[in-house]
């Protein structure tokens, strides 16, 4: 999107295709070159993907039509010859952030086409490239790239002048439709909030409705794409409700027949009636309880069935799935994908030999140790340091995400309440009081994780909590809230 709106801005003629998750399948596809050919296309310029696009830019080239690859992916053994290939992976680019996700390289590429036309006396020289900063910050979050340096400046930015009421429209919208004061937006509003509501589209119908959000000039115009979005957003996660419960149950089944010491690595499972625009969020949920590498499968077109990965510390699941294909060529029909995450695609009759596979080699090459969730914290806080002055100096470090997480203290807590709360009755919500504390410093500590695995403590009973301090704000009212990781 923020390269559409680039090269509109300054006149170009452009067209963009998202390829649609269930007939397209990811990527530059052959079949997409000649949609593009068909709508009179003699460029294609990549976003976000490419890299493996082998017969896509081949064809390309057959047709005459110039490829410009930009992608962020981890490149395979072989690479595509388009135009121009870029990307910070690539093993010749000396470009020092490899963590720029694939807005960030769009964004850079357009900047540099930008100095290059001003330098040509094309256009003015009038700074423009702030006004896209928006779009990289919510995209980098998103995409949960590791937060170093590079990114946090970005994603800062971004948030500075989102703050100042300078978003796009869209994103306006968006906010408004999600409840966000712009003034007080975070990166966590990005990942919770903001994004899943954009990627609702892409999950379930078209992405194209998110990037025509984005796209808006207007509020009027943006609000009821917004509001359609977020009635998607509550759709897709009625669809992973619904995928969680039976991929849980798989795995229970699984665990009954094994012994606890002979559990798998891995998880990987075939929902036969899941939705494959959401079995990204299956992994990422059954990764988070499990602690183990996870893949789910749902149907796709045209004969495979379509596989999203998550996976842990120390094992890289692209690599992983990457050395399965070299060494049983046909069992894979394509992949791709980074350390943490990975999407794969299976002829249909294939799963169960690959899971199979995947068993074997996790057995063989995951150290059970990497199973084994270490958490390590920063220590215990001080009860009078649980205040919102605290709270907003740990705010203003940010942003936080992975690889850059925010502070996440322990301490011991009386419990003056508890009980469960949501939709799905899964939200754990306490009012604590440190103990050895004035009996007026009561907190509300909240668990947002999917699962039940933290028990419900008793009321009187004393807590080991692991914790990071936020803001809640509601209708204008803030205090602090504790965010509970787990009950030790």
């Amino acid at each position: 999107m923020l390269l559409v709106h680039f090269i509109r801005r300054f006149g170009g003629n452009v067209r963009f295709l998202i390829p649609d998750r269930v007939q397209d399948g990811y990527g530059l596809s052959p079949a997409l070159v000649d949609r593009a050919l068909a709508c009179g296309s003699r460029l294609i310029v990549t976003v976000d993907n490419g890299i493996a696009a082998l017969s896509g830019v081949r064809r390309a080239r057959e047709l005459d039509i110039h490829v410009v690859v930009t992608d962020h992916h981890l490149p395979g053994t072989e690479l595509p010859e388009p135009y121009a290939l870029v990307n910070p992976n690539h093993p010749d680019c000396p470009f020092p952030f490899k963590s720029t996700c694939g807005v960030g390289v769009a964004w850079y590429l357009a900047g540099v086409t930008w100095r290059v036309m001003v330098d040509a006396g094309a256009i003015p020289d009038t700074p423009v490239m702030q006004e896209y900063l928006d779009l990289v910050a919510l995209g980098t979050v998103a995409d949960v790239v590791p937060l170093e340096r590079n990114n946090r400046f970005l994603v800062r930015a971004g948030l500075r002048r989102m703050r100042r009421g300078l978003a796009r429209p869209g994103l306006q919208a968006l906010m408004r439709v999600c409840g966000i004061e712009e003034s007080t937006l975070t990166e966590q509003d990005f990942g919770f909030r903001l994004a899943p509501r954009l990627n609702a589209a892409g999950r379930l119908e078209d992405m194209a409705v998110g990037v025509n959000l984005l796209l808006a000039d207007d509020l009027d115009t943006a609000l009821p794409i917004a509001s359609a979005l977020d009635v998607l957003n509550k759709d897709r996660r009625e669809i992973e409700q619904g995928m969680l419960a039976q991929a849980e149950d798989a795995v229970a089944r699984v665990q009954s027949l094994c012994r606890a010491d002979d559990e798998p690595a891995m998880l990987c499972i075939l929902d036969p009636d899941g939705h494959e625009g959401v079995v990204g969020l299956v992994a990422g949920r059954l990764r988070e309880r499990y602690h183990k590498p996870s893949i789910v499968f749902a149907p796709g077109a045209h004969g495979l069935i379509k596989g999203s990965a998550r996976s842990v510390d120390g094992v890289h699941i692209r690599d992983f799935i990457a050395d399965i294909a070299a060494e049983h060529p046909g069992l894979i029909h394509a992949f791709g994908g980074h350390a943490m995450a990975a999407g794969l695609s299976l002829p249909e009759g294939h799963f169960e030999r690959f899971a199979e596979i995947c068993a074997e080699r996790a057995r063989r090459t995951i150290a059970p140790e990497l199973l084994c969730e270490t958490i390590l914290t920063d220590g215990e806080v001080a009860p009078e340091y649980l205040n919102m002055t605290f709270a907003q100096h740990i705010v203003d470090a940010g942003p936080w995400g992975n690889g850059f997480p925010p502070p996440l203290f322990e301490g011991e807590f009386t419990v003056l309440e508890s009980k469960r709360v949501g939709a799905d009755g899964k939200t754990l919500r306490m009012r604590v009081r440190p103990v050895n504390s004035r009996p007026s410093a009561a907190l509300v500590a909240v668990t947002f994780r999917r699962d039940t695995e933290i028990p419900d403590p008793e009321e009187g009973s004393t807590v080991r909590l692991a914790y990071s301090l936020d803001i809640n704000r509601f209708r204008g009212d803030e205090s602090v809230q504790l965010m509970v990781r787990t009950v030790i």
